[in-house]
């Protein structure tokens, strides 16, 4: 596995996905072009060097995990597994996964190799993006993990929210909604009249970014101890020197500070385009993040992971992580799932499609209705698709066909009312948004046979699975 970022970076290199770019400005070209670049499938990690107006070795990278292969790199999973056998390959790693693992304090930190307190702060002197059209500012943090100290517990959250940079020593925090841990520990401190300790460190070895962002990791279990079982050894942390924090040993960036309360100090944040691929939520007030410190590495990298409807452009898998998490999910409620892919295409939790092997009537939907239910895909999803176990999921074609040819939408397609939603919903209007009305409709289809005409079903005008294997394995295809 890696220690730190520049680890995967030079792995990238050495398989062939590394593209380096230099010249590029920091406002909107390095945005446009990972935008441009993650059109391509399976297109290159992209690290942008001697950016306009800042010296050479002050990059950012941006795609980092833009193809399978990388995604599978950064999990630590084999670089062969594609598409469901991807997702089945880190299902049978989160469900195997052994105890958590603390982290370890380490004297040996190149975080610290620089670190800059009072007039000599400064968070222009880092080549942050302003990476869509319409953003509000510059954005330091997009891949980042923010590190807070719940003050009744005493445990460490790790999450991952978007970081704008206003002023010298001055930029937010955004963590919404108010469900957010993050959002929760910032409140306990500010109702006891005191400003909230944090730290934001903007590049990072990949399984921590990844534990960062991971769906819902239990209430009081640090991702710090979820990230070193995914890791398998403990992830090494050195102490802040103005917070205290345990911050990643080998980040390149930490941005050391408190979040005071809003009644005290806000600034606008945004707009900024987010995950579903639209400006949802516009400008808001946000608490300021009052910087005390920033520690560096040489020559630092900021990583880019800004939001895009293409989960894999601002996440490690995002829509992989889910689909393995549904995955196990429903092997714990029924029986048949053959496996399950979330449509990337889609944005991340939109459309999530489950292979089934139909075992008694109405086997279909009750799959369908634990996925509606399920709290790694319930929020925000629109459409939920259950094929039969002769389609692979993750392959669009045969999910298309079975659309068009296994369903009667009179019969096959349910809608149901007053689901779990979120702010970000380009489809809610400005009323909704005031009254805080986000919930939404789920449409479940089921694009399979229908179970009491399984055994008369017309046959698929195609090889079985196991002819067409021996063909490939004769014909070395």
């Amino acid at each position: 596995m890696f220690r730190d970022l520049r680890d995967f970076i030079r792995a990238a290199e050495e398989i062939g996905e590394l593209k380096v770019i230099e010249g590029a400005n920091w406002d909107l070209e390095i945005g446009a072009l990972g935008d441009i670049y993650a059109e391509t499938k399976e297109s290159p990690l992209l690290l942008f060097d001697k950016i306009s107006g800042y010296p050479p070795g002050y990059r950012v990278a941006n795609n980092l995990f833009s193809s399978e292969k990388r995604i599978a790199l950064g999990m630590g999973l084999p670089l062969e597994v594609k598409g469901i056998e991807l997702v089945k390959a880190l299902r049978d790693k989160i469900k195997n996964l052994g105890p958590l693992i603390p982290p370890v304090e380490t004297k040996n930190a190149p975080v610290r190799d620089n670190i800059l307190t009072g007039d000599k702060i400064d968070l222009f002197q880092f080549p942050a993006p302003r990476w869509h059209e319409l953003d509000g500012g510059r954005y330091i943090g997009t891949g980042c993990a923010v590190i807070m100290r719940d003050p009744d517990e005493g445990w460490i959250n790790v999450g991952s929210y978007r970081v704008q940079v206003h002023e010298q020593a001055t930029a937010t925090i955004q963590i919404a909604p108010p469900s957010k841990d993050g959002a929760i520990i910032q409140q306990k401190y500010w109702s006891r009249g005191m400003n909230c300790p944090a730290a934001v460190s903007c590049g990072q070895e990949p399984l921590v970014f990844a534990a960062a962002g991971w769906e819902k990791t239990p209430w009081g279990i640090s991702e710090y101890d979820f990230g070193g079982a995914l890791k398998g050894v403990p992830i090494e942390v050195t102490l802040g020197p103005y917070t205290g924090l345990p911050i990643p040993a080998t980040a390149e960036v930490v941005l050391e500070g408190e979040i005071v309360p809003p009644n005290i100090e806000s600034r606008k944040e945004g707009p900024f385009g987010e995950w579903a691929g639209y400006y949802a939520s516009g400008v808001k007030m946000v608490p300021a993040f009052r910087v005390k410190a920033i520690l560096y590495r040489d020559d630092p990298i900021i990583q880019g992971n800004p939001p895009s409807r293409l989960p894999s452009v601002w996440s490690l898998g995002r829509h992989v992580q889910k689909a393995a998490a549904l995955w196990n999910e429903l092997d714990n409620q029924l029986p048949g799932v053959r496996g399950v892919w979330v449509i990337e295409e889609a944005a991340v939790h939109s459309i999530p499609v489950i292979s089934l092997k139909q075992m008694y009537p109405g086997h279909a939907k009750q799959a369908a209705l634990v996925a509606a239910g399920s709290s790694t895909t319930g929020r925000d999803v629109r459409f939920i698709i259950v094929v039969d176990e002769d389609i692979d999921p993750s392959n669009l074609s045969e999910v298309w066909w079975a659309l068009g040819t296994r369903t009667d939408p009179a019969r096959t397609i349910d809608i149901l009312r007053g689901t779990w939603g979120g702010p970000v919903n380009p489809m809610l209007t400005e009323e909704q948004k005031k009254r805080g009305e986000t919930e939404r409709s789920v449409a479940i289809i089921l694009a399979c046979k229908p179970y009491a005409r399984m055994k008369e079903f017309p046959p698929a005008s195609r090889c079985s699975p196991e002819y067409l294997a021996r063909i490939r394995q004769k014909w070395h295809l």
